[in-house]
């Protein structure tokens, strides 16, 4: 047990770090695999380790703090971020990890690890709890722009209404870099149908509504037939009663 403390303090680490504090790799492999059989580690995957715990056997390490060692571009996004900060309504078996570098997805102790190719290059907090983490206003662009594929336009405004503030600034740097007309639509529609709530300026909205072109879109993919609403503003067609129905409340024209 003579490295397992340093092991543990790590939390998580790679087999670099192992070999940086262990002096050689051969020496490495042979102490990182007695460790694994005697269950003092457990392998993550091809590279990486985590420290067990000699109490109950589990990780020291989080999944969060698993997820940002995976790459050194790697950072918590979209529904695993809003957990992360404590806005998710739902704790979920699955972390999605934003990561210029690709990997296969994969499961550790129970959890699913999912990567996605980073939009944009601004809005990652590098945290001392060893997450790397998109920020908060990127979280809320990100999944704005990615629902369909990863929780749901329900759970998305259900994450976005539980968020104390939002810096309208950075919203609209993030929303420059990703420069799609379609992403300014959606975030404009649901800010200003949250406008009150979070006391979105006027020139937000206009600046989404300018940036968002002349197209008609549907907000939700396979919308068809006569059940359905226009936004005559946002120029936003959506299932009938779509937003009433998920908040209760809300006028489907809401205009800035």
């Amino acid at each position: 047990m003579k490295y397992y403390e340093e092991f543990s303090k790590f939390g998580c680490f790679s087999f670099e770090e192992a070999v940086k504090l262990i002096g050689t790799e051969k020496a490495t492999l042979q102490i990182l695999h007695d460790y694994v059989k005697k269950e003092y580690i457990a392998k993550v995957r091809k590279g990486l380790y985590v420290a067990l715990s000699m109490v109950d056997g589990e990780p020291v390490a989080n999944k969060f703090v698993i997820a940002s060692k995976l790459s050194d571009s790697a950072a918590i996004s979209h529904h695993s971020a809003f957990e992360y900060y404590g806005y998710a309504n739902q704790v979920s078996y699955e972390v999605t990890v934003s990561s210029k570098s690709r990997f296969n997805p994969f499961e550790f102790n129970g959890i699913s690890y999912e990567r996605t190719a980073p939009s944009i290059s601004q809005g990652v907090n590098r945290n001392a709890d060893g997450v790397s983490v998109t920020d908060i206003e990127r979280t809320v662009l990100d999944s704005i722009n990615d629902f369909e594929n990863n929780m749901g336009f329900e759970e998305l405004i259900q994450c976005i209404t539980s968020i104390p503030i939002l810096n309208e600034d950075k919203m609209l740097r993030y929303l420059e870099e990703y420069n799609k007309c379609f992403l300014y639509q959606k975030t404009g529609y649901i800010f200003s149908m949250l406008q009150n709530e979070f006391g979105i300026s006027d020139s937000f909205l206009k600046t989404c509504k300018m940036k968002s072109g002349s197209s008609s879109r549907y907000l939700v993919k396979g919308t068809r037939g006569g059940q359905t609403d226009f936004n005559n503003y946002w120029h936003l067609t959506m299932p009938k009663n779509y937003w009433q129905n998920i908040t209760g409340g809300g006028d489907i024209n809401a205009i800035i």
